[in-house]
């Protein structure tokens, strides 16, 4: 009998002890917010970007969400919202339920639910991040939080000069496929001012804080146009040229002195009509390493493009994208009107550059592409042309750290196991295990009929 007493308590202590130590290691990883991430992607942790935006932060963030007491919005946001008061202590979070504090709903101006303020001090951004359809958050809510935070701790904010007067694309027009009304919207997005300048009214484009954007020119530039944009770029301006084929001419001209080299000819490129692209809508994937291409894998399209090369010059130039080996330089521009395009021995073959970038050490940045129609209204959401885009236009801005973060996507995991593996796997949970259990349970009983 006293045997099994010191037995069935050691047995006691032993169950204690081990639930002792679980509800402790509980409570450490409770208090010190301990978490771990085990799905593919790291669907439940925001991005590098977004760490590397929270460890800049100095001054008090804070993120107010407006939702329901209850909803699958409401709980997804908190989940977002505690990473990033976790990794700074200098971002608050709050929930606010509109219905019970009505005052702090008009005080931001917040007239639905899903309504997210970030602000500091009196600056304010408002979002919207309650997803109609799911019922939860947006998949780009990191995104739009992240971008909020970078628009409201940057100390000035850029413009985007539109050069207009030489028949270039219409950047207010959101309706027509080749307009670029979306990305305009999409650069008001992203924090820039945009707009309008006419070299021929006398105006003076500042060097500080502007990008000079020229998008595909139909109409020659007059002496003074040129020598204005030449004087602007030599005194550490920055730009970004769209010059599409048979365009642009004494554009590329004066660009081949920083070290921008545009071929007078269209891309064809027959293999991207696997892809979903066109003979003259080359499909791209290969971005030579840059800091605007590091960790970009997504495809753009660059429909109706001319090639171009890094040369010397007076900036350092790199290419950021290439088309594929399948592809070719078209010059017979006669018989490519004809709707004929045969690569001949003395066309280039690719990869063909299609977009590069260049600097001096003035500081000064320019941004060249062969393809004005990759952003236009009807392309500017394929793929990754938005976010190849922006952030080109980040870094010609210097806003290296406004980026544009990437929704995570959810992909299923595939187990794949052999019929050997099977069988294995057979026998250890039929087989073994069971064994084992009742072989340990027979020892056990034999043990104590013993004693």
């Amino acid at each position: 009998m006293r045997r099994k007493l010191i037995f069935g308590a050691g047995t006691f202590i032993s169950v204690v002890s081990t639930i002792g130590i679980i509800v402790v290691i509980n409570y450490l990883l409770f208090r010190t917010d301990v978490r771990f991430d085990v799905t593919q992607g790291k669907l439940h942790t925001v991005s590098a970007q977004t760490i590397r935006v929270l460890n800049s932060v100095e001054d008090e963030i804070k993120i107010t969400g407006f939702f329901k007491e209850t909803g699958a919005d409401r709980s997804g946001f908190q989940d977002l919202a505690k990473e990033y008061s976790r990794r700074n202590d200098n971002v608050e979070v709050i929930l606010i339920n509109p219905d019970e504090e009505p005052g702090i709903a008009k005080k931001y101006g917040v007239n639905e639910y899903g309504s997210v303020v970030v602000s500091r001090g009196d600056k304010v951004v408002k979002l919207r991040l309650t997803d109609p359809i799911t019922g939860g958050i947006l998949k780009n809510s990191e995104e739009e939080i992240s971008n909020a935070i970078l628009k409201l701790t940057r100390e000035s904010q850029k413009t985007l000069y539109i050069l207009s007067g030489n028949g270039q694309r219409d950047i207010g027009n959101s309706v027509d496929a080749e307009g670029l009304g979306l990305l305009r919207k999409t650069i008001v997005d992203e924090g820039y001012n945009v707009r309008e300048f006419l070299i021929l009214r006398g105006e003076e484009l500042p060097v500080k804080n502007s990008v000079l954007f020229v998008a595909a020119p139909k109409q020659a530039f007059s002496l003074s146009e040129i020598q204005y944009i030449k004087s602007y770029l030599n005194n550490g301006g920055r730009a970004i040229f769209l010059l599409e084929p048979r365009s642009g001419k004494e554009l590329a001209s004066i660009l081949n002195s920083y070290g921008f080299e545009f071929s007078d000819d269209i891309i064809i490129d027959p293999s991207s009509k696997l892809e979903g692209g066109g003979d003259i809508a080359p499909i791209v994937s290969d971005y030579p390493y840059h800091e605007i291409t590091e960790d970009f894998r997504f495809a753009t399209i660059f429909p109706y493009s001319r090639s171009l090369d890094a040369v010397n010059g007076s900036y350092t130039t790199t290419v950021l994208a290439n088309t594929s080996e399948y592809s070719w330089s078209e010059t017979d521009f006669d018989l490519f009107d004809e709707g004929v395009a045969q690569k001949e021995e003395a066309d280039k073959s690719g990869p063909l550059g299609v977009a590069a970038v260049g600097e001096d050490d003035r500081n000064g940045r320019i941004a060249v592409f062969g393809s004005a129609d990759f952003v236009s209204n009807i392309f500017l959401e394929f793929s990754g042309n938005r976010d190849f885009f922006l952030n080109t236009l980040n870094w010609v801005s210097g806003d290296e750290n406004l980026i544009s973060i990437r929704p995570k996507k959810l992909n299923a995991g595939n187990l794949t196991i052999t019929s050997r593996q099977v069988d294995l796997i057979f026998i250890i949970i039929v087989v073994i295990i069971p064994a084992v259990i009742l072989f340990s349970g027979l020892a056990i009983w034999w043990k104590r009929r013993v004693l």
